[in-house]
């Protein structure tokens, strides 16, 4: 059983690197570090390369200005996984702050950490099961093909995807929900010691959320050695997402000639899109032609739906993490697993709400608090 050691414990067996971790999980430069602690960015340089030795004092303040154990920074914690975050193709708007991408990044570690905490406790997750592809011998003209091609491996056929999460997840994708952020990202993805990773914003409408699984879907399939945010490589995974999405032979014969709100909401439904990825998808494939295209567009600004759609239909949330927690429950206490990734009790099960799991399954996890036992010293009273 895993216990709560005194601070000087984990002072003593301090991981240098989670220092960095923390600071960039919290979305801070080394100098609001430093001025929360009372250090200058050098010191904090310093203890993050670990060429500098912490006081207890300092050590204490760290953990305070981080809203972090202790046990966070100790090298006895499960691994973090060894990622990269120059290899995450990020789907933002470009005004959005490094740091902020580093935060989602650092996030996306973390929770990845409980996947992989899950696997060497005997939960077995699905293998990888989706082809690859050299995404520098891939042409443009070519990703009608590759999308059938990748429906194809997963027996898909030609009809519409109603849950894209549940479609991924199959495939031996783990994905991970973002928190909801005031900067514009919509998510990104990558490899975590060889595990497809797929990181989407949870705020996302779900028209919106479908697209971009089907984006980052792309950027595993093609990008692992593209540079990100490369235009092109970018606009491949958009192709791609619309050609999986929406295949053009069976949305050929579905899809409406001309704009009307009513037509293209049940295109919305039925192929479980946006209108604004279905009407894209049309005017590419010459279903309407590029006057019919700009009218709707139009039409949709003045009625104020280009930004907020109407007749939205359930999101398609991720429940791999909610199964896997399912078969450990009764045998894994929250506390205990919490110190183990040197997370507090509280944070930890914040993630994982976040991420789809019950808290049903998490109140099973989480025994009640023994009360101490009431003695009534008044039976001892002497009455007399």
């Amino acid at each position: 059983m895993s216990a709560e050691k005194s601070p000087h414990f984990y002072l003593q067996n301090l991981d240098p690197g989670r220092i960095k971790f923390a600071r960039e999980l919290h979305g801070l430069t080394k100098k609001e570090l430093a001025e929360k602690i009372g250090k200058t960015p050098s010191a904090v340089t310093q203890y993050e390369a670990g060429k500098s030795g912490l006081s207890l004092e300092t050590f204490t303040a760290l953990a305070h200005a981080l809203s972090v154990p202790f046990s966070f920074f100790s090298k006895c914690n499960h691994p973090l996984p060894t990622a990269s975050f120059s290899e995450c193709h990020f789907r933002a708007n470009r005004r959005v702050p490094q740091m902020e991408r580093l935060r989602a990044f650092s996030f996306a570690v973390q929770v990845f950490s409980i996947f992989s905490y899950l696997a060497d406790r005997g939960v077995h997750f699905p293998e990888t099961a989706f082809p690859t592809f050299d995404g520098s011998q891939v042409q443009e003209r070519e990703i009608e093909k590759y999308a059938v091609e990748v429906r194809s491996a997963a027996n898909l056929g030609l009809g519409p995807i109603p849950n894209m999460a549940g479609l991924l997840e199959s495939l031996g994708v783990r994905i991970i929900l973002l928190p909801a952020r005031e900067a514009k990202l919509d998510g990104f993805a990558t490899w975590f010691e060889g595990t497809p990773c797929v990181m989407i914003d949870s705020n996302s409408a779900a028209s919106r959320m479908q697209f971009d699984y089907a984006h980052e879907l792309a950027h595993l399939i093609f990008d692992e050695e593209s540079t990100p945010e490369d235009p092109l490589v970018e606009r491949r995974a958009n192709r791609f997402a619309s050609a999986f999405l929406m295949p053009a032979t069976s949305f050929r014969a579905d899809c409406p000639q001309f704009y009307r709100q009513s037509h293209f909401v049940s295109v919305k439904k039925y192929w479980h899109v946006s209108i604004a990825a279905a009407l894209y998808r049309a005017r590419e494939l010459g279903i309407l032609s590029e006057k019919s295209y700009k009218s709707a567009q139009i039409s949709r600004s003045r009625a104020g739906t280009r930004m907020q759609e109407e007749e939205e239909f359930p999101p398609s949330m991720p429940s791999l993490l909610d199964q896997a927690m399912r078969l450990v429950c009764h045998d894994v206490r929250l506390d205990e697993m919490a110190l183990d990734l040197g997370m507090s009790q509280h944070g930890l099960r914040d993630i994982l709400e976040l991420q789809n799991v019950s808290p049903d399954v998490l109140d099973v996890m989480t025994p009640p608090t023994k009360k101490a036992r009431i003695i009534d010293f008044s039976v001892y009273r002497d009455t007399d």
